[in-house]
Parts: structure tokens; C-alpha cells; sequence
């Protein structure tokens, strides 16, 4: 019997470590299973934060909804790519024919329209434009790469004046931001000014330049012109802007204009971004007494003003949630943690966006085509891919292959 006992040590013993290598299996599986689990639920969390950030409680139809075009690769077979010069060049052209978004019909733009309650980005990497347009998800069916160079985004809408008085837009695109009103262009800032044709003739170079001229140099037999698009003009350096004070003199304001209470008007606006480095942008409102009495002139960071936040629905941007929504995909796409950008007023007014009005005026019907597909929500919008040609039978050429998808996308 006392020779049995060795034995019986070793048996238990070899029982003991392949039971603990099965508790170790078991374990990583276990861990593998948890990892999962927590990634799915962290994306599922991320998500309700984006969506209570970027607009989930307010109904869709309030929002701009806006379109990307990348300029550097034509589909029409006329087009032809753009660079630096020609960017703002067809800009220019866009605006002299009246926004017409035929303008950029011959660009390739992925089906993903996004829909965007507010203009609010922090500066980021110009890449994330085009991830946030889901571009680039069906390389492998036939779609063009999207580089971070030379795109643009179109939003359009008709918005609800909040109450009576004249109010200016104060605002910066990194390229380039543009804003139509009512049928008027009436503001445009950063590196480009496209009425004036000039690539890096910005902010600085524009309208610091031309109200400190016009400041100093009154009496001088060559001051510069100063502009209908100058005059009346100020620039604020807020304290949390400090990228853009340096580099592009501060954030311009545009024309006034007036608006009464409850009546509708047609608003679009263009962001761009040409070298592709850094993109950003905010449009904030400020109301003036009279277009007489717009505070004129360049204001330093303790002098700028609270102003209100441009918006369609009651929800304001958090720097932390855009963080996580600059972030999501697993590559960081921001710049000095998100937290640079303008003061806004808490309760800023709200301009509700009225889709059912755009189609009676046939500006949707025309533009956006019937809306459907699955939903995402980004930093720049919440996105509607339209998968409207899904329903469609293939076409096949003479060999059987299906047709490329380039010939089948659906434009404006």
C-alpha cells in the first residue's frame, strides 16, 4: 500500500496541472469573451454619448444636411482634377452661378449624407472628412480612395428665424467656410476668401489687413479699397482660439442681415479643406442693433464677446464627446485635445430646420432624392447612406461582370 502513495501523487499531480491548464484555457477564453463583450458595449455607449451629443433627442428633419465631393477625382470624364489654385477657383465659380451644386456634379461624392444640428469641429486631421463620409469602406468594390486633399462639403437647408433683428454669422473654416443666406453670400473666412480668387489671401491677409489700414492709414493716397465685404467687418481672437488668432488673425464676422420671427429662409454653407493638414470649423450668430451700429474693428481675447452657437435643435457640443467621436474608429484624428474652440452663449437660439418646407420649395426633391439606409453618427453629423440603386438589378457588361460603381451613383 505505502508503495502505491508515490504513484497516486503523481497521478493527482498530473491531474492537478492539466485541470490547470483547462483553468487557464477556460480562463483566456473567458477573457477573449469579455474583451468582446466590452468592446461592443463601449461602441454601444459611445454611440448614445455621440447621439446625445450630436442630436438624438431632437427629430432628424432639424438639421442642415450636407454633401462631400473630392475634387480630385472627376467621374464625368470633363472635369478635371483640382489643385490648390483650381479649388478656389471653381469656388469662385460655384458662387458667381448661385450655389448651383451641377457645379460639382462631375466629382465623385460617396452616397453617406450626414445631417448636422450645429458647425462646430475643434481642429482635427483633415482625414477625418472624409471618414466621417464613410469614404473609402468599399475600396474593394469599385470606389476611389479618398485622400485628405482638396474636398468640400455642401449643407443645405431652410431654417426658421427664432425671432426678429439683425444678426450677423461669426465664423471659421480651416480651409475655407462659406455661408448663403437667403439667397446672399454673407460670410466667407479662413486661409481662402474665394470672391477674391487668392489662395492663402485669408483673414489675415484680407480683411485684418484692409480694417487696419483703414484705421491707420486714412489719410494715405494708397490704402487699399476697402470692400462692401470689409466694411463693417470685426475680427475676434477669443482666448480658446489661440491657433487661429495667430495663424489667420482671429474670427470675421460677415454682413448683417434682418429676419422677422417665425418666417423661413433657404441657408447653405460650404466647408473646404485643400492641403490637408489640419480642418475645423465653427459658426456662431450675433445680434446687433442695427446694421449701422455692427461692432466694428479687431477685438483681443478679453475683449471678444459670448456670442450664440449657430444651431437647429436644443443640444450644444461637447469637447469630451467629440474627443471620443475624433477617436472612435481607433485612430485619433485630434488636435490639442479638442479644446480649442470659441466661447457660446448656454442657451443659444435655435434655428429649427424645416425639411418639409425645402420640399415645397423643391430645393430637397430635387437635391436629396428619397433617404434611407443604415444611420452612423460622427463628429460632423449623424449620416444617412442612401442605398436606394441596391434595389435596382445589376447592370453586367459583355463579360458578366457587374457594372462599376462609379456609373451608377446618384448626384445631385
Amino acid at each position: 500500500m505505502l508503495a502505491m502513495v508515490p504513484q497516486a501523487r503523481a497521478d493527482w499531480n498530473d491531474l492537478w496541472e492539466d485541470t490547470k491548464e483547462l483553468g487557464q484555457q477556460a480562463g483566456d477564453i473567458g477573457k477573449r469573451a469579455w474583451d468582446t463583450a466590452k468592446k461592443q458595449w463601449d461602441k454601444m455607449e459611445l454611440n448614445y454619448d455621440l447621439l446625445q451629443a450630436f442630436g438624438n433627442v431632437v427629430d432628424e428633419e432639424s438639421a442642415l444636411v450636407g454633401r462631400f465631393y473630392d475634387l480630385k477625382q472627376p467621374i464625368d470624364g470633363k472635369s478635371k482634377p483640382l489643385k490648390r489654385q483650381g479649388v478656389v477657383d471653381i469656388f469662385h465659380e460655384f458662387n458667381n452661378k448661385k450655389w448651383d451644386q451641377s457645379v460639382f456634379a462631375g466629382y465623385y461624392s460617396p452616397k453617406v449624407k450626414l445631417y448636422a444640428p450645429y458647425f462646430y469641429l475643434p481642429r482635427c486631421k483633415a482625414s477625418y472628412g472624409p471618414e466621417a463620409f464613410q469614404c473609402n469602406v468599399n475600396a474593394d468594390k469599385g470606389e476611389p480612395k479618398v485622400n485628405p486633399t482638396a474636398w468640400v462639403v455642401i449643407y443645405r437647408g431652410v431654417v426658421t428665424a427664432p425671432k426678429s433683428g439683425t444678426f450677423r454669422f461669426v465664423g471659421m473654416g480651416d480651409d475655407t467656410l462659406m455661408v448663403r443666406f437667403n439667397n446672399k453670400l454673407v460670410l466667407e473666412s479662413g486661409w481662402t476668401i474665394p470672391t477674391r480668387r487668392g489662395f492663402d489671401e485669408g483673414t489675415r491677409r484680407t480683411y485684418q489687413q484692409e480694417i487696419t489700414q483703414k484705421a491707420h492709414n486714412a489719410a494715405s493716397r494708397h490704402q487699399r479699397e476697402i470692400t462692401p465685404q470689409t466694411r463693417g467687418r470685426a475680427i475676434y481672437q477669443f482666448e480658446n482660439t489661440p491657433h487661429w488668432n495667430r495663424m489667420l488673425g482671429g474670427i470675421p464676422s460677415g454682413v448683417p442681415f434682418t429676419v422677422k420671427k417665425g418666417e423661413k429662409y433657404p441657408i447653405e454653407i460650404l466647408v473646404s479643406e485643400v492641403p490637408g493638414n489640419e480642418f475645423g470649423f465653427c459658426l456662431l450668430t450675433e445680434e446687433i442693433e442695427s446694421p449701422g451700429k455692427a461692432p466694428y474693428g479687431i477685438f483681443a481675447p478679453k475683449e471678444a464677446p459670448k456670442l450664440h452657437l449657430f444651431r437647429t435643435c436644443d443640444v450644444l457640443p461637447d469637447p469630451a464627446k467629440i474627443k471620443r467621436a475624433l477617436t472612435a474608429g481607433g485612430v485619433d484624428y485630434s488636435i490639442s485635445d479638442c479644446k480649442e474652440g470659441p466661447p457660446f452663449v448656454e442657451d443659444s437660439l435655435i434655428w429649427k430646420a424645416d425639411f418639409a418646407e425645402g420640399e415645397k420649395r423643391g430645393l430637397f426633391s430635387r437635391l436629396f432624392g428619397k433617404i434611407s439606409g443604415s444611420d452612423k453618427d460622427t463628429a460632423m453629423g449623424t449620416s444617412h447612406k442612401d442605398d436606394s440603386a441596391n434595389d435596382k438589378p445589376k447592370k453586367e457588361d459583355k463579360q458578366g461582370k457587374e457594372e462599376n460603381i462609379l456609373d451608377s451613383w446618384r448626384l445631385w
